[in-house]
């Protein structure tokens, strides 16, 4: 019923007199017959055309399979072909495995229920994430410029996780009719001409500020654009349930639920209908008044008493619903396109203060949720450091000198028993050995320099490794997936990372300035991982410390220790993605807040003395 908005859509690329339901059986038996493997670029627009078949045809099971089948293809036959590669080198004689194994990555499409079932996969998964992916329908000619820069209906596709969670569904949003502004075009203009923008030479600074801030504004416009005119009141399926129920979360259920047991209609609410009606009453602090009506005239189309009750009564509770947008929210796990990547999505209104992630496909979200399954607490893949657990390299390429500066003074002040490498390298060791050194025996890797450091340490090479550290890439674009060309997708160095079983990886999807840069590395760095420092990162003077001087702001109180190992510390927040949520405040430009995106498991750091 809700899949039903893109009627437009399907019009355009829909065959005449197609039956969907013959379509799909179509396109599976011209897989069949050919032997199409998933290896085939085409297999994946396969997919998405049988999920957009499928929708027409009301079979919203088969449709969710699907469209989660069409997800990151390339990346998982090339994290196949990285295990079988151990595989004959173990028949050598070399007894060193690594990368994701691939049984992890089976996926029964055809909806059977066995343990390679889509709801078995998301019973196993934690209950404390919470699961949307978002898939570009299927275009024909994708590739085209023309094509490939247009805004585009969206499937919203929820993944409910945990035992006891209902059956996943797909809502298809269509495109925003707005002719005067195309958001995807848009970005993709400002993020194509962000570089030389920045490289520029300008007649004085207020002409290069003036630049940046036109980019800020660009930016902003896009995201609203984005959250408020293309994803509109569906933006709702984005917003995490709250990790525990509140008084006033119950309030709010509580309400839908005595209206729908007083409801007299002959015909029961399916458990996604009920989903879907508690979701607007927790999320309608979000909303406004219309906003809520469309959602649930839509919802309850042929119980109009109903729908109405339900509207006046969670209006009414705007204070209520309101406080509610101050929950403590499981974590955002969002499953991207690759050819949507680009788009700032954690930038938006309803995630920015929220932990967010993001994986290519769920398969390569539950695969690395098994490599790590041991360590998982929580919903979170726990890592116990202590004073020694991270190492540094910064400023390699030795033309950074501010950068290296700050953070110099930074890492000798909050993390002095770090072993951090600045512009050179000690003559017995190579940069490349040194960035082993760091993703296979440390905690943590920080990478201050130039985009990903694969100039140092290039990305097969990581494939090569069981990468332990959790990997935070603060150079420029350095875990943009970057488009390839022709019909093959995006990909970047965050894909190798994940074939190396790295936890995660935190970096920028486009270029970004070093000061601004500087600011969120110490502000996340000195919020996530403790120190024994006398006094908290927050007192710093920023100003002072851009200019390279250590100073603290006068009103702290002089001789009083925040001994950060303790966890009771109001600045500690030991889970990576709710450190990132905190830190990116303190960012200055719209553009470097919005370029941050971490790419993995959600991630917390237990103190060891």
């Amino acid at each position: 019923m809700y899949g039903r908005n893109f009627d437009k859509y399907e019009r355009k690329y829909f065959p005449k007199n197609e039956k969907p339901g013959d379509l799909c059986e179509r396109i599976k038996k011209i897989i069949t017959k050919t032997g199409l493997h998933s290896s085939v670029v085409e297999y994946g627009a396969f997919n998405k055309m049988m999920g957009f078949a499928a929708i027409a045809a009301g079979d919203e099971k088969k449709a969710v399979n699907h469209l989660i089948e069409s997800h990151a293809v390339l990346h998982r036959q090339q994290v196949n072909l990285r295990y079988k590669k151990t595989e004959i080198r173990d028949n050598c004689g070399y007894t060193y495995k690594f990368g994701v194994n691939p049984s992890h990555l089976k996926f029964n499409v055809d909806c059977q229920e066995d343990s390679q079932s889509l709801e078995s996969k998301l019973a196993e998964l934690p209950r404390e994430w919470y699961m949307v992916q978002l898939t570009q329908p299927y275009k024909p000619c994708k590739w085209l410029p023309e094509a490939s820069n247009s805004v585009h209906p969206l499937h919203l596709t929820v993944l409910p996780t945990g035992p006891k969670a209902i059956a996943p569904f797909t809502i298809t949003v269509p495109a925003p009719d707005n002719s005067m502004y195309d958001l995807c075009a848009d970005v993709k203009n400002l993020l194509d001409t962000n570089k030389s923008s920045l490289q520029a030479e300008y007649g004085n600074h207020s002409m290069y500020w003036k630049m940046r801030q036109k980019q800020n504004n660009r930016m902003m416009t896009a995201v609203k654009e984005m959250e408020y005119n293309w994803l509109r009141e569906w933006r709702l399926l984005l917003i995490a349930d709250s990790l525990e129920n509140s008084d006033d979360t119950r309030e709010m259920i509580g309400i839908v639920d005595k209206l729908i047991a007083d409801d007299r209609s002959l015909t029961p609410l399916s458990p996604k209908t009920v989903w879907l009606l508690r979701k607007v009453s927790t999320t309608a602090g979000y909303l406004s008044k219309t906003e809520i009506a469309r959602l649930i005239t839509v919802i309850l189309p042929d119980n109009k008493k109903l729908a109405s009750n339900l509207i006046l009564s969670i209006v009414s509770k705007s204070k209520t619903a309101t406080k509610l947008r101050q929950e403590k929210r499981k974590t955002t796990v969002l499953i991207v396109d690759e050819e949507i990547d680009y788009l700032p999505l954690e930038a938006m209104e309803i995630l920015q203060d929220h932990p967010v992630t993001r994986f290519p496909s769920l398969h390569v979200a539950y695969a690395m949720f098994k490599e790590h399954e041991e360590s998982i607490v929580e919903g979170c893949k726990v890592m116990v450091i202590n004073e020694e657990s991270g190492m540094g390299i910064v400023n390699p390429s030795n033309n950074l000198p501010k950068m290296e500066k700050r953070l110099r003074i930074f890492m000798d002040y909050w993390l002095p028993k770090w072993r951090t490498i600045y512009n050179a390298l000690p003559e017995e060791e190579g940069l490349a050995n040194a960035f082993v050194n760091a993703l296979v025996n440390h905690e943590i890797m920080m990478y201050n320099g130039h985009g990903s450091g694969i100039q140092y340490l290039p990305g097969e090479k990581i494939e090569k490794l069981r990468v332990r550290a959790a990997v935070l890439l603060f150079g420029c674009g350095s875990v943009k997936l970057v488009p390839i060309g022709g019909r093959f997708p995006p990909y970047g160095v965050s894909n190798q990372y994940l074939t190396a079983c790295s936890p995660c990886t935190l970096g920028m999807n486009w270029e970004v300035t070093d000061l601004d840069t500087d600011r969120m590395t110490s502000c996340f760095i000195s919020t996530w991982i403790p120190s024994k420092a006398e006094k908290s990162w927050n007192y710093i003077d920023f100003e002072k410390w851009s200019n390279g001087t250590l100073e603290f702001k006068s009103n702290l109180e002089r001789g009083k220790k925040e001994q950060f190992n303790d966890t009771t510390s109001p600045f500690f927040e030991p889970e990576m993605l709710r450190a990132v949520a905190i830190s990116k405040k303190v960012c200055l430009q719209f553009m470097t807040k919005a370029a941050i995106v971490v790419r993995g498991l959600p991630v917390k750091v237990k103190w060891n003395e």
